[in-house]
């Protein structure tokens, strides 16, 4: 059984897992850690199979294996009540595994997330898109210049160079597949656990706050939505001091 890597911040009873997007790692959360209370939270950013602390555990990179290495780290770590933070690509994740953990899952909290159904395409754009992906022919740059519009470009290079140093080729490929692969909305009916969304007002149109609310509420019951108004795709980034206040407000409201 393979341990994925991590950094930990703080000693507090309530633990939380937080994890990342598709063009990151745990380092997307290091502005908003001088905000975090480490008093009454422990928190662990957790670094996938080929990103990061992790980058050099190989592995399928299904949405199987992603949610059975954090449900294994819980275990490891025998932690009997946690919340989980998921970001963009890891919100699937994050779903998944507060289905399958339903009693240890406390509260689920999603960043600019991917609903249940995973992110539909046509095969044929599917296929397009992870041929661009596996010969590198600019995905990272079109998504970073079409949705940090509003920033320079010491901005758009920070995010670039993030995005190619902190994984793999073939994580990329794995996790990306993962996501436009995947649908398990029939069972997403079932969770009542609380769920929290944070939506950037500045995000690409389908992570916006309607479109958002749209896709998430036929699913869960006992959800809440806010949405981050400077914020686009990386609120954590973006607008630290209100997103770390956001994810103790949601977590302290238990």
């Amino acid at each position: 059984m393979i341990e994925l890597k991590y950094k930990k911040i703080g000693n507090g009873a309530k633990i939380v897992i937080v994890m990342h997007e598709w063009m990151g790692d745990h380092r997307n959360y290091d502005s908003t850690i001088p905000y975090l209370n480490i008093t009454d939270f422990t928190w662990i950013f957790v670094d996938f199979r080929a990103y990061g602390l992790s980058k050099e555990i190989e592995g399928e990179y299904t949405l199987k294996e992603a949610s059975n290495d954090i449900k294994n780290l819980i275990s490891k770590l025998e932690l009997k009540s946690v919340s989980l933070v998921g970001h963009s690509m890891s919100s699937l994740i994050a779903q998944r595994i507060a289905i399958d953990l339903k009693d240890t899952i406390k509260t689920l909290i999603l960043v600019t997330p991917i609903p249940p159904t995973g992110i539909k395409m046509t095969p044929k754009a599917k296929e397009n898109l992870l041929k661009n992906v596996k010969e590198e022919n600019g995905v990272i740059e079109q998504v970073v210049e079409g949705a940090s519009k509003r920033y320079n470009k010491v901005w758009k290079d920070y995010r670039k160079k993030l995005a190619h140093d902190s994984s793999t080729l073939e994580g990329k490929l794995g996790y990306m597949n993962m996501y436009l692969s995947n649908d398990f909305s029939d069972e997403a009916k079932s969770l009542e656990t609380k769920v929290c969304v944070i939506v950037g007002k500045n995000d690409l149109p389908a992570f916006h706050k309607n479109s958002v609310q749209k896709q998430f509420l036929m699913y869960y019951k006992n959800i809440e939505f806010v949405e981050c108004l400077e914020a686009g795709h990386y609120p954590m980034i973006e607008c630290p001091v209100f997103f770390a206040n956001k994810l103790e407000q949601f977590m302290t409201l238990d």
